[in-house]
């Protein structure tokens, strides 16, 4: 695409998403769910140029802000209370849910290799914004809905750690035909956890000291961009994972707001962070609509590739229950987008 017709796409994506945001509700149906549709059917216009964004990109551009956005806008009081039914469901579940997928694909597909089931797993394991719609419109308790929030902002993180780890196995058994000692494996992924807390919970404290120094609501803003990519960066430069850490600074960010923060400055933070999040989200669900089209052609060997796929997408196993107080949320929908992005990235 030239330089105009690339803005104009990013216009009118602008427009799409905040069109869906609208409509969606009206018409009771998951605003991300309308936006896949969407980039589907517009995928097949023949004036629209095939889309086809790097994976890179929104790993590196999109993601942390998005996950950061999710984390600062956290309830502080309710996340607090159900800090360990969250880190069960985020960090416990997707872990059991990432080896149950594994050993099934495993199992059933050999020659896949246990290292990219175990990637095909983390990949299925969390869930996305559709559960988080879909509860509220079910009118399901504001406890859930606070623990299904906080899950699904961990959980893509959670399952990105294990699928790297897996991608780094399956990368040393090709090139050396051995696999990894146990204890480095196991070692690198808690390095991976640790290091990327430390950095996250350093960047998140330091945010709040300088942003309640410069007191400027606009000054504020404009440091608050750069905070999720400050904390993104040097993560992954020291092997840990740049998601959590951006994750574990919206965290601090979010919940030390009322104390560092003035309100008006709380304000600006909460319309500005709820606009990307509705910007950012929205485009990667309408950028995976658009290049459905092309994935389809591409993996499809006639009619029977694409009824195949589409009972393996069908399949019980590609969900899992989510515990929650008083109600089993079960089939929650399509899996986590950031880990979809992950996967074509590796």
């Amino acid at each position: 695409m030239t330089t105009t017709e690339s803005f104009l796409f990013v216009i009118g994506g602008v427009l799409v998403v905040a069109m869906t945001a609208r409509v969606a509700p009206r018409i009771k149906v998951a605003g991300p769910l309308l936006l896949v549709l969407i980039g589907i059917v517009a995928s097949y216009l023949p004036f629209l140029p095939d889309i086809n964004v790097d994976p890179e990109w929104i790993l590196v551009g999109v993601l942390p802000p998005l996950l950061y956005s999710a984390a600062v806008s956290l309830p502080a009081v309710e996340f607090r209370r159900d800090l360990l039914p969250i880190a069960g469901l985020a960090v416990v579940l997707v872990f059991i849910s990432s080896f149950v997928l594994g050993t099934f694909f495993y199992v059933t597909i050999p020659d896949l290799g246990y290292p990219l089931a175990l990637a095909l797993g983390a990949i299925l394991s969390p869930t996305d914004a559709v559960a988080t719609a879909v509860a509220k419109r079910l009118g399901v308790s504001r406890r859930v809905v606070t623990m299904l929030e906080g899950e699904s902002l961990l959980n893509d993180a959670s399952a990105l750690v294990i699928l790297n780890s897996a991608v780094a196995a399956f990368v040393l058994i090709t090139s050396t035909g051995k696999p990894p000692p146990f204890i480095d494996a196991v070692g690198g992924f808690f390095w991976a956890v640790f290091i990327a807390i430390v950095i996250g919970a350093i960047v998140g404290y330091a945010n709040l000291r300088l942003r309640s120094w410069l007191r400027s609501s606009a000054a504020t803003t404009a440091v608050g961009f750069i905070v999720p990519f400050v904390a993104y960066l040097p993560t992954e430069e020291l092997g840990g994972s740049g998601l959590v850490a951006a994750v574990i600074a919206g965290i601090v960010t979010g919940q030390g707001a009322a104390r560092w923060f003035t309100p008006e400055q709380r304000m600006s933070d909460h319309v500005t962070w709820r606009t990307v999040e509705l910007i950012l989200e929205g485009g990667v669900f309408l950028i995976m609509g658009l290049e459905m089209s092309e994935i389809v052609e591409g993996t499809a060997n006639g009619i029977h590739g694409i009824a195949h796929g589409l009972w393996i997408a069908g399949r019980p196993s590609a969900s899992c229950s989510r515990y929650a107080p008083d109600t089993s949320l079960c089939w929650c929908g399509p899996r986590g987008g950031a880990c979809t992005r992950g996967a074509q990235n590796a």
